[in-house]
């Protein structure tokens, strides 16, 4: 009889690799890619705990590890697992409690009811949370993060875990997501490509905040950047022009 039979560790690995497969998936474009992740990340989480709590011993895990019957003890929870880790010495920040609370909540209702996921929120916890997992990782455990992670998986690991190349990437969908004019922008503050957003004629940058304001070109009429523009006339204060950087140009080649 075929069999798949995986011990402790394997399970959280392989399911903490499931959540960064459907990850990448919802980066792709799949939205409804992001509910599994958050299945399998709130899966992998709760037998990673486990697992470090066994490191102590192995029937920690248990509720009863005094019973005659082991092996029929039903296992400890999540919260209980990181209050033994707690006691033991382990740091966890209150940041990171906050979020596993979120992905909890979320995964319950996604099993058990109906669910709302902001799409935005759910990449940014989620990130934060696989950076989390590896900072508290490398202070608890001898073993390598690196190991735990699936070939196909690094790539898209090694970003989550850099908050700087996390938030650009995060910016970067989102200024797709948010666009009205089927293209993301670059920034001409933070220098980013494809990380700004047209909306409702100004240039919103995901990535650092900057907005650029869209407007017309007082001597040729087209539209520009007001990065990509000098005032040209601020009689009317309340509506100023601008003339965009080739007719400038043009101009003040003429005189």
């Amino acid at each position: 009889m075929a069999q798949h039979k995986l011990d402790l560790k394997e399970n959280a690995i392989d399911s903490f690799n499931e959540a960064l497969t459907k990850y990448r998936s919802g980066l792709a474009g799949s939205a409804k890619a992001f509910k599994f992740s958050i299945l399998h990340l709130s899966h992998s989480l709760e037998l990673l705990f486990k697992y470090y709590v066994s490191q102590a011993h192995p029937l920690l895990i248990y509720r009863n590890p005094f019973s005659k019957n082991i092996a029929k003890e039903p296992t400890i929870g999540l919260w209980d697992a990181i209050q033994f880790l707690q006691n033991e010495g382990a740091s966890l920040d209150k940041d990171f409690l906050s979020d596993l609370a979120w992905l909890k909540r979320l995964r319950n209702d996604i099993e058990h009811y109906a669910f709302d996921m902001d799409l935005p929120t759910a990449r940014r916890t989620m990130g934060r949370m696989v950076q989390a997992i590896n900072d508290f990782h490398q202070e608890i455990s001898s073993e390598d993060i690196e190991d735990f992670v699936s070939r196909e998986n690094f790539e898209l690991f090694s970003e989550l875990i850099n908050e700087n190349q996390r938030d650009l990437g995060n910016a970067r969908i989102e200024a797709k997501e948010l666009t009205e004019d089927q293209r993301a922008h670059s920034c001409r503050s933070c220098g980013y490509e494809d990380t700004a957003a047209m909306i409702s004629n100004v240039i919103t940058c995901q990535y650092c905040g900057e907005m650029d304001e869209v407007i017309y070109c007082c001597i040729c009429g087209d539209r520009t950047r007001t990065s990509d523009s000098i005032l040209w006339n601020d009689d009317h204060e309340s509506r100023p022009d601008y003339a965009c950087d080739a007719c400038a140009e043009r101009i003040h080649h003429m005189d």
